[in-house]
């Protein structure tokens, strides 16, 4: 009795109706939204997640034409031991450089802050002028 009388209870707060009460095609049109909301969803198998850019000296190496690499400095927000990956694209005299790591996305990781520390060696050679570099969130001007 108690079983069945709890069961009752809960159904009429979920619905906050009685059965009696709702029409017909009801429930069809419930479990059709419910199926249809779970078919949007995505997963992914791991996440991109992008280094604290806290300090970026740039070394003008003397050559001709000019190079230059960044040395680079800040942490990751999570204690995982993933490799840093570095992807590079350049625009102009505007360069973007994002400093990630690619972490599965079921792995839980500690909660503390690992220090960075790396150097990148920038593509191409750079004529006199002024530089736009952009590292994660971190941005700066040069001028050669």
């Amino acid at each position: 009795m108690i079983k069945t009388g709890l069961f009752l209870a809960l159904t009429v707060i979920l619905f906050g109706l009685s059965a009696t009460k709702l029409p017909e095609d009801t429930l069809l049109t419930l479990r059709t939204w419910i199926e249809d909301g779970m078919g949007e969803q995505t997963v992914s198998e791991s996440d991109k997640v992008l280094t604290n850019i806290q300090r970026v000296q740039v070394n003008v190496k003397e050559s001709h034409p000019v190079q230059l690499s960044l040395d680079v400095e800040g942490e990751h927000p999570d204690g995982c031991e993933y490799p840093v990956l570095v992807a590079q694209a350049r625009r102009g005299n505007t360069i973007d450089i994002e400093v990630y790591r690619e972490v599965p996305a079921d792995v839980m990781c500690p909660m503390i802050l690992k220090p960075y520390r790396g150097t990148i060696k920038l593509d191409g050679a750079f004529e006199a002028g002024e530089y736009r570099i952009n590292v994660n969130s971190h941005s700066q001007t040069l001028n050669l």
